[in-house]
């Protein structure tokens, strides 16, 4: 008998079995097609990406990407006996009431929809209306755009039944986008700063080109289509990360992000200011604001699945040498220095970004405003996920705001001088 066929045969037989032990929500492929990134921190840093333990033969477990509820060739989705899953909006007998511009209040339960997404109704046929006769339909070409930084409070039209602190509302942060691979996977998260220019982490791109790559605007539930106003795509046409970017300690985690084409301003898709070059007052300013992350990242460590309604957490800005005490607490060791590039947040039982938010936005109150923001971090790195005394660590905007700077300057915009 020859060794090497038989060699070959177990090392294929353990592939197998090992590809068996995937989840249900998860795929079996190439390392290289999941990992966000691989650095010298990770046996001590969890950085806010997406990976799954080995699965196979250089592959490893990793999210699928979600089911898209979408009407296809045969109709929409079958719910019943002449019932179909619809955009709850073409359903007569769904609950609306329309009382402002554009403001509706359309009460999503997160009970049972007999398999329907949470923007559709399990609606009667006799009950459907067309989307040119829907009396919610909105003319968003009277849309004005006030200026960076302006938050949609109550959300756009949709509000969940049973809200609770984690859940954002359709459209409430609107400078959020994602930035997803050419099959819709969602990669990471990131910061709309102007309609063709976008804010990111620089360990989440480290391991894309720009070619594979989109990133998506005006997006709030990841597993539907049905929003009541349409996401946008765009492709990239050049990225420009930090030239001090330190894979291995994360120092300067931050990409800028030039769009082939800008954004289309609307409602839901706007962005937000950037703050001032850091000084000890806009620091002091900072750790008095009310601050927000948001992301469609894991909600704890134990997370089995990213989120697919867009997240939101409450969180203080904590000051940079109380931080690094605090993590001189963990296993980062008594003789750890938090590197001036980071910002601390964060540190509250239960709150937290996590794995799957990296790219994603931290953002505070304006000085004297309630309901306009400025991005004053970029989701990086933690140690784990939602622990007491515990805080993550966002680039700091503030500190690298000369650099973005530097970089717009260089930068041909569509529409600008």
């Amino acid at each position: 008998m020859q060794v090497e066929p038989v060699i070959v045969f177990i090392l294929l037989l353990i592939s197998l079995i090992s590809a068996r032990t995937c989840e249900k929500h998860e795929t079996c492929i190439e390392k290289e097609k999941c990992y966000d990134t691989n650095d010298s921190w990770s046996e001590k840093v969890d950085l806010r990406t997406l990976d799954k333990d080995s699965c196979g033969l250089g592959n490893v477990c990793c999210n699928k990407a979600p089911d898209i509820a979408k009407k296809d060739d045969e109709g929409y989705k079958s719910c019943g006996t002449q019932r179909e899953c619809v955009p709850r909006h073409l359903c007569k007998s769904g609950s609306i009431n329309a009382d402002g511009r554009y403001i509706v209040t359309l009460r999503i339960s997160k009970d049972s929809n007999s398999g329907c997404g949470v923007l559709e109704e399990c609606c009667s046929l006799d009950d459907q209306t067309k989307e040119a006769q829907d009396s919610m339909q909105r003319d968003i070409d009277s849309f004005q755009f006030k200026g960076c930084g302006y938050s949609n409070p109550r959300g756009l039209y949709y509000q969940l039944d049973g809200y609770k602190d984690g859940e954002s509302s359709f459209a409430e942060f609107p400078w959020m986008v994602a930035l997803i691979d050419l099959e819709g996977k969602y990669i990471c998260g990131g910061t709309l700063i102007h309609p063709q220019l976008v804010l990111t982490s620089a360990h989440s791109v480290a391991n894309y080109s720009k070619d594979s790559l989109l990133v998506r605007a005006g997006d709030w539930d990841l597993s539907s289509k049905t929003e009541r106003l349409p996401h946008q795509e765009r492709k990239i046409r050049e990225w420009f990360r930090h030239e001090d970017f330190d894979l291995a300690a994360v120092y300067n985690d931050i990409a800028l992000v030039v769009l082939e084409r800008p954004f289309e301003l609307a409602p839901h898709i706007q962005p937000i200011c950037l703050p001032p070059a850091e000084t000890s007052k806009l620091q002091e300013q900072l750790q008095n604001a009310h601050c927000v992350a948001t992301g469609w990242g894991l909600k704890t460590s134990t997370s089995l699945n990213p989120e697919h309604l867009l997240k939101r957490i409450e969180l203080p800005v904590l000051d940079h040498e109380y931080c690094q005490s605090l993590l001189r607490r963990t296993i980062l060791g008594l003789r750890f220095r938090l590197h001036a590039s980071f910002l601390c947040a964060g540190g509250v039982e239960g709150k937290d970004t996590c794995r799957g938010d990296g790219g994603s936005p931290l953002f505070c109150t304006m000085p004297g405003e309630r309901d306009r923001y400025q991005l004053v971090g970029i989701v990086s790195w933690g140690i784990d996920c939602a622990v007491k005394d515990v805080p993550a660590a966002y680039a700091n905007v503030a500190y690298l705001r000369n650099w973005i700077d530097k970089q717009v300057l260089n930068i041909s915009l569509i529409g600008t001088d």
